[in-house]
């Protein structure tokens, strides 16, 4: 992006919470979020720790783990502007974060609370996915509301808008059912949404890799597949497998029933996809689609099948595909982190 005569050059350097690598959502931001940069005209390149290369007017890092205070102030101290995607929100009670924030005042050495606290204070723009993760960080943290910007997540809309139902109908011979995407584990609540469809006829298909770290709920849905011949196992799909967006086209409803969620993707691309969505009543996704989904209470076996079975008589809301493809791109995440560049390089 040239500004006044000025190629403008962002370096990424990504951090995130182990689980969220480990479903691929942490990936998939970074890279979406540089090709939809790219087609802006900004330059954007990996920042790399052993580099001795400085060609660029912001560091942009993605996570604010207390790993990178240091980054954070190396790079003050050279006079780079720095943007840090927080990427902090948590199902934590606020009260927890209060108490550390009382416990690191009594604390003689560095805590790991203290070091979060240093990126929010030296970063130049935090950026959060959502008012949820703002009031948080608010709440436990002392942050300069100055420096919040809003970007909302974003999804590949055309992808899911145009894929069709074919593929995945004529692999699997299914159509109409219900989905769930995501990490199979007791916390997502595969076991509950089984439970929950026991009697109604209706088919559920689920898709995600086995999260080996809850061997007692993959063993337990392993159990429950086996003795249902209505409930169907793919497996885990890249994300970029044009089997997943067929699959939410062939959908009827998509359902979320996690314990609890900073967001829900998922949820997203369902509705972009075309079919109805089902989900608990998480903050960022009341924000992100308020009525436009049907809410479930996610820890109750009859909530569940009560709006499942709402959500596939009536189909999806009225306005939400439409809202998700016109809100959620990634090319509007782009729009917003250009503005806050813009800030920043004048």
């Amino acid at each position: 992006m040239v500004l006044g005569g000025m190629e403008m050059k962002v370096a990424f350097f990504k951090f995130f919470p182990p689980t969220l690598w480990a479903s691929g959502g942490g990936e998939v931001q970074v890279v979406k979020t540089v090709e939809a940069l790219e087609r802006l005209q900004v330059k954007v390149v990996l920042f790399d720790l052993w580099s001795r290369v400085r060609g660029f007017d912001i560091l942009h890092i993605f996570g604010s783990n207390y790993e990178v205070s240091g980054l954070v102030e190396v790079a003050k101290r050279v006079g780079l502007k720095v943007v840090v995607s927080t990427i902090s929100y948590s199902a934590k009670p606020v009260w927890q974060w209060k108490v550390w924030k009382w416990v690191d005042r009594c604390v003689p050495v560095p805590t790991t609370y203290r070091l979060r606290q240093r990126i929010y204070d030296r970063a130049d723009r935090l950026i959060v996915a959502s008012r949820s993760e703002a009031y948080q960080l608010a709440q436990g943290f002392r942050i300069d509301g100055r420096k919040i910007r809003l970007v909302p997540h974003g999804i590949d809309v055309k992808r899911f808008e145009l894929a069709g139902p074919e593929l995945f109908t004529e692999r699997y011979r299914l159509r109409d059912f219900v989905l769930q995407v995501g990490r199979i584990n007791r916390h997502k609540g595969q076991l509950r949404l089984i439970r929950a469809l026991d009697g109604t006829g209706l088919d559920v298909v689920f898709i995600g890799p086995l999260d080996h770290s809850d061997p007692e709920g993959v063993g337990e849905f392993e159990r429950l597949l086996r003795s249902r011949p209505w409930v169907h196992y793919i497996g885990e799909l890249d994300h970029d497998d044009p089997m997943l967006a067929s699959a939410y086209a062939a959908a009827r409803v998509h359902v979320l029933p996690s314990f609890s969620e900073s967001l829900g993707l998922v949820t997203l691309e369902a509705v972009a996809g075309g079919a109805a969505a089902v989900t608990g009543p998480y903050p960022p996704i009341r924000e992100y689609l308020g009525d436009y989904v049907y809410y479930c209470n996610p820890k109750s076996v009859d909530s569940i099948r009560k709006t499942v079975l709402e959500a596939f008589t009536k189909g999806p809301k009225p306005g939400a595909r439409e809202h998700v493809l016109a809100n959620f791109s990634w090319d509007k995440v782009a729009e917003r982190l250009l503005n806050v560049y813009r800030e920043l390089v004048k």
